[in-house]
């Protein structure tokens, strides 16, 4: 794993990281002990993973009877009972607490829908649907309510969407529940990125995607600069009204408000988001939230992979709502390289010499040199960079075809998933190191050579780990080993 330096900022509804300690454990186990230290205060912002007491990106903060609670505007509620009977897989939450080592401690959290009114339209085959003229992204971890999915779901419903804002419009969904109101007249909501900002029109306006925004002196201004011009364009607010026209996709304001991350000064911060652009080295956007990471250690990837659309966790420390960061992991950590083994079918594909893992593309995969799957054929060099799913199933957020692998070499990089010197495994797959030269083929997050001891005394389940070898005939010859956190 290389150790690299960036800038960077961070989206609108940000997320919880996790302290990313360890050798990629990917999150406290909840089974050791809590490792006592000076108490600091700390925000984040993410997703409910897991209960007992919560946690949050696989992060435990402990829930006790001073713990206030609230979801989507409501009273809040006290204590570890009360708040598991509200929150739900998947919420996007914000907390606030106390670190102290390894322990944390909420004081309090706090759940806000990202869009929250009638469905226009349902795009099953591509995993979509769209909501205040807000397009939301549907994937294998989206969790929904019971009795909800994507495929009963219809237009003119109503319902709650808790997730990320990816880019202009574009939502990425964590949770999803249905409400049996009808239309916005209970009230609708809208998280979201100002643009086209008309101020002198008649009606005064703007757009947050697809979604046109009329506004007028009775609507409710919150924190936001004086309207004037298109000054409020690129802000992030939240909107509600009550009043919308599906077929002209228009929500008539009651309240407009700014949004987006906040903490007080040196509070120390965890944030999760979509990057939305690049600044320059070493320097770009998470969302709208500055994030300067010079000194940043990377953690499943490297600062020149860094791109538009990826998903990061990043932990730091605030100050005037820049982030200083001292980790960035990234969300899609798998990499692989190979030669398609046969041609595509249908949304999946299978790699030479790694015939235990499954490669699934959805609407939201990024393609490179190639316009979709149906363009591989046997034998094509392809460079994936995805997340895990169930079964050793990898879900590809981007695609590269490449020029052809006369050599086929192959990069595995994953979570280790068992390991036993001098063997482990990653998605499914079983490498034996045995045959390995040591030192020189176990190497350390830096890139330099610790040798077969060290390499597996740092090695447990859930570290992250690349795998290089060369195929022969079906069997690839494993020849390196490398830590990449």
């Amino acid at each position: 794993m290389r150790r690299s330096s960036i800038l960077f900022n961070l989206l609108g509804v940000v997320g919880l990281v996790g302290l990313l300690n360890g050798c990629g454990s990917g999150g406290d186990s909840g089974t050791s002990a809590p490792v006592a230290g000076p108490a600091t205060p700390i925000v984040s912002s993410g997703t409910i993973t897991k209960f007992g007491s919560v946690y949050i990106n696989d992060r435990k903060y402990e829930i006790d009877d001073s713990t206030s609670t609230s979801v989507d505007g409501a009273a809040p509620v006290n204590g570890d009972v009360a708040a598991k009977n509200i929150l739900k897989l998947g919420m996007v939450v914000k907390v606030s607490g106390i670190v102290s080592g390894s322990s944390r401690t909420a004081s309090t959290i706090t759940q806000e829908d990202t869009v929250e009114g009638p469905i226009q339209s349902v795009d099953v085959p591509n995993s979509r649907f769209v909501v205040l003229g807000q397009t939301v992204l549907v994937d294998n971890t989206t969790k929904f309510d019971t009795g909800v999915n994507l495929g009963n779901l219809a237009s003119n419903q109503v319902v709650e969407v808790s997730g990320l804002v990816k880019g202009d419009g574009v939502i990425a969904a964590s949770f999803i529940e249905r409400k049996a109101s009808v239309g916005c007249s209970l009230g609708c909501e809208i998280k979201g990125i100002v643009k086209n900002h008309d101020h002198n029109a008649a009606p005064k306006i703007f757009q947050i995607g697809g979604l046109n925004v009329v506004y007028d002196d009775n609507t409710v201004i919150s924190d936001m600069p004086v309207s004037s011009g298109s000054n409020w364009n690129n802000l992030f607010v939240e909107v509600k009204g009550t009043v919308f026209n599906s077929g002209t996709s228009t929500l008539i304001a009651t309240k407009v408000e700014s949004e987006g991350f906040q903490a007080p000064n040196g509070n120390r911060v965890e944030l999760e988001g979509f990057v939305t652009s690049v600044l320059g080295a070493g320097h770009f956007m998470l969302g709208t939230t500055e994030v300067q990471a010079a000194n940043a250690v990377y953690l499943g990837g490297t600062i020149d992979e860094v791109a538009v659309g990826q998903k990061l966790e990043v932990e730091g420390t605030i100050s005037n709502n820049i982030i200083t960061a001292s980790k960035v992991k990234f969300k899609d950590a798998v990499r692989i390289e190979s030669n398609v083994a046969a041609d595509p079918i249908g949304n999946t594909l299978t790699l030479d010499g790694l015939p235990g893992i499954t490669i699934s593309v959805n609407s939201q995969t990024e393609f490179k040199n190639v316009a979709s799957l149906a363009g591989l054929v046997t034998g094509n060099n392809i460079r994936i960079r995805g997340r895990e799913d169930v079964g050793n199933t990898v879900i590809a957020m981007e695609m590269e075809l490449r020029n052809a692998n006369s050599n086929i070499d192959i990069d595995l990089q994953g979570a280790v998933q068992v390991v036993s010197t001098p063997n482990l495994s990653i998605l499914g797959v079983q490498v034996n190191t045995s045959g390995f030269s040591d030192p020189d083929d176990f190497q350390g997050v830096d890139d330099q050579p610790i040798g077969r001891a060290a390499f597996f005394n740092a090695v447990k389940v859930g570290a992250l780990v690349k795998m290089k070898g060369r195929l022969n005939g079906s069997v690839v010859i494993w020849h390196e080993a490398e830590l990449e956190d």
